[in-house]
């Protein structure tokens, strides 16, 4: 009888949604260059048709109403009514009414979006704002935090500081995370081994994508120039390294001054949740 009663109650006991199949994200990042291409013109439908396949695309140099230069657009939310996503925007250089940053178009509904600022060394108070946009998307009841920066051009200094600023914001919370954008040092930097540097007895904080499962060299700007480089990066936690299928840069497109870095991720079922009859469901934080 204690059997009987057992296996009737055992189904109550497990999630009644597990992640008991894959889910294949696509995942891009693209400095757009307020949308300005190659050949000057300005286009966002270019920018649009380059990542339209892709489920999670981080971007970088995103005017909203900034001015002139991209005609006063709201570029945010039009990426993201072009995407069919919704979107979440990390303005870091305000002017008047409008901003400059990064922006992050989600086909996977977003639960919760802060932007941090990212520190600047002395003396470079009047230098461009920098930031680190955190948004905590809903992958089929799966939270994944994805992280979107660009980081300071012209100051190793500041690199230095940001990189350790961001390596405490995404190591603050457990579970799996993202970290893409335009990172302005090339893999052979103190910066890149710092950012991906495991400490103690703690496991490395982010695993290289391209490093995994890319081919070639990578290089996102300067491919006609005498300074070809990889600068613009898809970071994603240890946890999902082993999902990860394939990354490619797009070598083909004029829409920016940089090329857009494209990555398939593919999560892993998760095992069911048994919940305690004696306590009150759990609640996951973003």
């Amino acid at each position: 009888m204690m059997n009987l009663l057992f296996a009737m109650l055992l189904p109550l006991l497990i999630d009644p949604e597990p992640a008991s199949s894959t889910e294949l994200l696509r995942l891009a990042t693209f400095n757009i260059h307020h949308a300005e291409g190659t050949d000057g013109n300005l286009d966002v439908g270019r920018v649009v048709k380059v990542v339209h396949d892709s489920d999670v695309i981080a971007f970088q140099e995103v005017d909203v109403r900034f001015g002139e230069r991209s005609q006063f657009a709201d570029q945010a939310e039009e990426l993201a009514k072009a995407l069919g996503g919704e979107v979440a925007f990390g303005g870091n250089l305000i002017r008047d009414k409008g901003a400059y940053g990064v922006a992050l178009v989600s086909k996977y509904p977003i639960l919760a979006k802060r932007n941090h600022p990212l520190p600047r060394s002395a003396g470079r108070e009047n230098a461009e704002p920098r930031g680190l946009l955190e948004v905590t998307i809903d992958v089929k009841g799966r939270p994944i935090r994805v992280y979107v920066t660009h980081l300071a051009h012209d100051s190793a200094a500041d690199r230095r500081l940001q990189v350790e600023a961001v390596r405490k914001v995404i190591a603050s919370k457990s579970g799996p995370a993202i970290l893409m954008g335009d990172l302005n040092f090339r893999p052979e930097s103190d910066h890149y081994k710092r950012l991906l540097a495991a400490e103690a007895e703690m496991p490395a904080l982010l695993v290289d994508s391209w490093t995994q499962v890319g081919k070639g060299n990578g290089h996102s700007i300067g491919l006609k120039g005498k300074s070809p480089g990889r600068i613009d990066y898809i970071l994603v936690s240890p946890d999902l390294a082993d999902g990860l299928e394939e990354i490619h840069v797009d070598t083909e497109t004029i829409a920016s001054d940089h090329q857009p870095v494209l990555a398939e991720l593919r999560l892993k079922p998760v095992a069911p949740r048994t919940t305690s009859t004696s306590s009150s469901p759990s609640r996951v934080s973003p």
